[in-house]
């Protein structure tokens, strides 16, 4: 399994992975995102009821302009496309994100990003 990426600072990995792969997986706190996400509940697919504390997206781009750095999400139907587990699961997120957008397993070499401490400004 390929290892998590902690992503601090700025997000040249991030922007890396974007270019090489179409999109770059991210995940972070629940508490990081808007209101109306962090009601979620875990949608592991083995059925998990437990309340979501992470969120994993997926970034089709990095903006990064006067305002600062920013990030515009993979969407479907207008909606950000989003994977909210609990802690338990948080390693089959991303590889569960990836099938929706591809229909396709992750294979190795797509890494997910950490963003401690990064609250998103979201649109």
């Amino acid at each position: 399994m390929t290892e998590r990426t902690l992503t601090p600072g700025p997000f040249t990995a991030l922007a890396d992975d974007i270019r090489d792969h179409g999109y770059a997986i991210v995940q972070t706190r629940i508490e990081r995102v808007p209101a109306r996400y962090r009601a979620a509940r875990c949608t592991d697919v083995s059925g998990c009821d437990r309340p979501a504390t992470l969120i994993t997206l997926a970034v089709a781009g990095v903006v990064d302009d006067d305002c600062g750095t920013g990030f515009s999400f993979a969407r479907r139907g207008g909606e950000i496309l989003r994977t909210p587990v609990c802690d338990m699961h948080r390693i089959e997120a991303s590889h569960d994100l990836y099938y929706v957008l591809t229909e396709r397993t992750r294979p190795d070499g797509i890494r997910a990003f950490d963003l401690p401490g990064q609250h998103m400004d979201w649109i």
